[in-house]
């Protein structure tokens, strides 16, 4: 390559950069507060039962990683003990080379014990919250009105109880 044609080369990448970041400074340019007010919601807006599936769906998706990491750290320990300790069947630490390598249909199933126990993790979250809430609706029909609420906890004290200014 000649050294003007490395030249027009390097003038043409950083032209391109330029451009390029030109335009992405004139699309962010655009949104105006109208557009950004738009997009704010109000958590009111929403019922209850719809906040609740949106915590199932979280919950549900969060714990698959961690799910699948034990359903196949399972799977495979149960196949290892049921062939005897061959280390041909050695679960994920200890596989080496030449390992068992899983069928389609015992992969499946690994996949849908994940999905089995991320949606019982899911579940149990929501049954817990449904209690919380019980409870704390409970506790406050239990409350008398117009009764004002005073806690009282105890001012600046030091590690013997005594003031901290002393």
């Amino acid at each position: 390559m000649r050294r003007n044609d490395r030249r027009r080369f390097h003038g043409a990448c950083i032209m391109a950069l330029a451009l390029s970041l030109a335009a992405g400074a004139s699309l962010s340019a655009q949104t105006t507060a109208a557009m950004q007010d738009a997009v704010r919601t109000d958590p009111k807006e929403f019922p209850q039962w719809a906040k609740d599936i949106r915590r199932f769906d979280i919950i549900t998706f969060g714990a698959f990683p961690f799910a699948f990491f034990t359903a196949s750290l399972l799977t495979d320990s149960i196949r290892w003990s049921q062939s005897g300790g061959d280390m041909t069947y050695a679960p994920w630490p200890l596989k080496g080379a030449g390992a068992y390598d899983p069928s389609t249909e015992e992969k499946m199933r690994t996949i849908g014990i994940a999905v089995g126990i991320s949606l019982f993790v899911a579940a149990a979250d929501f049954v817990v919250i449904q209690i919380r809430r019980y409870h704390e609706k409970k506790k406050k029909a239990r409350m008398p009105e117009n009764q004002p609420v005073i806690i009282r906890e105890p001012l600046h004290t030091g590690q013997n109880g005594a003031d901290a200014e002393e």
